[in-house]
């Protein structure tokens, strides 16, 4: 009986030539990328930092390279173009680009990219903030990096591109400073223009919108179902009876803000106040974007004629003559002092 020799199966692997699996780990110009829309969304969508100069380092980037430099790399993965005409496929690289023309296309493409996303975050109903915006922004382009990391690793890596980021500081430092001091000086303002205006434009993009805050006050009264509408005030007492109120603040100034109201009574003569006297002072605590309502209760000390009961308020504390020209915003109603509706 013939011994049986014992062989050794090894696992073999299917990798054709000319083929690849996908990269292992991101090529550096991509980490770079992701990580400027990373740290884009922690920094000015959920921190939300205030800073112009760190919303402008991180904003422009993130506008203006990143979406258009993903998109490029997703159409472009390779450092060369196809040698054959048939290894070309859905998507394939046919030219070759230089990093001058990566870089270019980068910028054109980001510009063109941010109104279609605009666009996009409308149709969707989504409010064009600006955490909003950085936050779409910085999605686009996570996802976009993801799928041009699947279209590099599938290139050979004798074909796959990637940034020798030492050696083209070096080509641009010597473009930059490799003439004569004239030529020198020219590029040096020329790119110091270029980040200026990229660095203003950018910080608007990124920055908060904030409109032009302002303050609405109101004199309200009930009606029979007991809604607050601006009518139906009274407008004749008797001696020493109170007129009831209720004032509405709304703050819209984009900050919370605390406010006093200042209730008085006045004499006017031809539309000048010739006397007033200060009934009560209220303090009202209005957050940002809501409304507070006060009731106030005022018995004028007028025994007759007609007064007018103004309510002036202030953004703050208010100073020591209150008045309706020094107020931040005031409205009053006019009421008839009358002796002979006590007889009737």
């Amino acid at each position: 009986m013939k011994d049986r020799q014992r062989e050794t199966i090894q696992p073999v692997s299917a990798t054709g030539q000319g083929t690849s699996s996908v990269t292992p780990r991101l090529p550096i110009d991509l980490l770079g990328v992701a990580g400027v829309a990373l740290i884009a969304i922690v920094l000015l969508a959920v921190v939300e930092v205030t800073s112009p100069v760190v919303r402008a380092v991180v904003g422009v980037p993130l506008l203006f390279l990143a979406p258009g430099y993903a998109t490029v790399s997703i159409l472009f993965p390779r450092a060369s173009a196809l040698e054959s005409a048939d290894d070309r496929r859905f998507l394939g690289q046919t030219r070759t680009v230089s990093d001058g023309e990566r870089l270019a296309l980068s910028f054109g493409l980001s510009v063109a990219l941010l109104p279609m996303l605009g666009l996009t975050m409308a149709a969707a109903t989504v409010a064009l903030t600006g955490p909003a915006i950085v936050t779409t922004v910085g999605v686009f382009v996570l996802g976009s990096v993801f799928v041009a990391a699947l279209r590099r690793g599938r290139v050979p890596a004798g074909e796959r591109y990637s940034l020798r980021l030492g050696r083209k500081l070096g080509r641009l430092w010597g473009a930059i400073v490799g003439g004569s001091v004239v030529h020198t000086a020219v590029n040096v303002v020329l790119v110091g223009s270029m980040l200026v205006a990229l660095t203003s434009v950018g910080y608007g993009f990124v920055s908060p919108q904030q409109g032009e805050g302002y303050t609405s006050l109101e004199l309200l009264s009930e009606d029979d179902s007991g809604e607050y509408v601006a009518s139906d005030y009274p407008t004749e007492l008797e001696p020493g009876d109170p007129i009831e109120l209720t004032v509405a603040v709304e703050n819209q100034e984009g900050v919370d803000t605390e406010y006093t109201a200042v209730v008085q009574e006045q004499w006017v003569d031809d539309s000048d106040v010739i006397d007033r006297t200060t009934h009560d002072d209220i303090n009202l605590a209005v957050g940002d974007d809501e409304t507070v309502h006060a009731d106030l209760e005022v018995t004028p000390d007028a025994e007759s004629g007609t007064v007018r009961v103004a309510v002036l308020l202030y953004d703050g504390s208010p100073p020591e003559e209150p008045t309706t020209d020094n107020a931040y915003r005031y409205g009053y109603v006019w009421v008839d002092i009358d002796e002979s509706l006590e007889e009737d």
